[in-house]
Parts: C-alpha cells; structure tokens; sequence
C-alpha cells in the first residue's frame, strides 16, 4: 500500500511539475513576442505585427489537453446545424473534434502562422472540407468586436489569458445576444471569463475550465 501511494504521489509531482513547465513556456513565448511586437512598433516597422493589436498575444502556446476536449464537448449541445467559434485556435483541435463527433460547422481563429499551418494540415489528415472547418488568421478580438460570424455562433470557445480575460469578457457581453430564445455557450479553458456567471466549473489535470450560457447572465 505504502508504495502504491508513494507512486501515486511520484506521478501527481510529475504531472504538476509538467504543467508548470508548459505554462512557464507559454508566458515566456508570450513575453517574448510581446517584446518583439513593442519593439517593431517603436522602430516603425510596416510588418503586419506592428500594424495589429497588442491583444493578439493573449493566447497561450501549449494547446487544450485533448481530456479537457474529451469531457466538455458532449455537454456543449452540438448538432449538424451548430456553428462553434474557436478564439485562439492553435492546431484546430477543438475544430477537428465538434465536426467529427457532431459534423458541426467550425471557424478556428489565430495569429499564429506556425499554428495555423498545423491546423489546416489536421483538417486535411481528417479529410474535413474547408466548408466545414475553418481557421483564420486574425486577432482574436478584431475578430470579436468587428466579424458578425460571433453573433452566428452556438458556441464559442476561449483559451486566453488571464490579463485577456477582462476585454473578453466585456466583448462577448456587447456582441452575443443576451437573454434572447437562441442559447449561446461559452466555454473558456484555464481562466475565469471577466463579468460572466458561469453555469458549470471543474479542474481537470490541474487546469480549471468553466462553461457559461447566455440564458444565464444579466444585463
């Protein structure tokens, strides 16, 4: 028994110590490309970096654990006529998975070019039509404040971080309609979605998620 736990406790250390390094790569990565962006900017530069909004760089680099997928897509209410919204994409596979299962229309949205490029080859392998699953490469919150496809949306999902939270939140709040008969879900991985009530809250694997409805928030 002694040795049992004493296993038990060795793996729970090296799950911990792994999703600390992940997360401690992804701010990194995000610091840096924040500097290289602060920089660009301050020289002048015309690259399309410089030319694009500071919150491109709120995603983190390590992708949705596919459990977390696995556990919160089933209770998602997807259908063949669902349209789902992925702010912060990556390598498409929350896209991949909904179409798969649910054969539900998905657009994927990154600025992340290396990312992307990994997306669309996983669609490809799938053999998932372009008509059905999409990613672009955008600003997240261009995409929210200016694109009328998130007011389509049955269900948007988030992976940003905390700091990103905030302006999300207040986003989503002007641009999915409240209140209205069409239920919209939210589903944001690892941080809480800033003035939103959630309907529903779990840790998986050390990451907590939490779902939120329109059906279930004021105005």
């Amino acid at each position: 028994h002694v040795r049992r736990q004493a296993a038990k406790d060795s793996s729970s250390c090296r799950k911990e110590s792994m999703k600390q390094a992940l997360l401690l790569y992804a701010k990194r990565r995000f610091n840096e490309m924040k500097s290289d962006h602060e920089r660009q900017t301050t020289t002048g530069s015309t690259t399309t970096t410089s030319k694009s909004s500071p919150s491109q760089l709120a995603a983190p680099i390590s992708p949705t654990p596919n459990l977390i997928i696995e556990v919160f897509l089933p209770l998602l209410g997807l259908s063949d006529d669902s349209f789902l919204v992925d702010l912060g994409c990556g390598d498409g596979r929350w896209l991949i998975a909904a179409n798969k299962q649910f054969g539900c229309r998905c657009l994927g949205i990154d600025v992340d070019e290396e990312r992307l490029e990994r997306a669309r080859k996983s669609i490809c392998e799938n053999g998932l039509g372009e008509e059905a699953v999409q990613v672009r490469r955008q600003d997240v919150f261009e995409f929210a404040k200016e694109c009328d496809e998130i007011r389509e949306a049955d269900v948007v999902v988030l992976y940003l971080f905390r700091e990103a939270m905030v302006e999300m939140g207040a986003l989503l709040r002007r641009r999915v309609s409240l209140g209205e008969r069409r239920r919209v879900q939210i589903l944001s991985v690892g941080f809480a979605l800033v003035g939103w009530n959630s309907v529903r809250e779990e840790k998986i694997n050390g990451i907590r998620v939490y779902l939120y409805s329109t059906d279930g928030q004021h105005r």
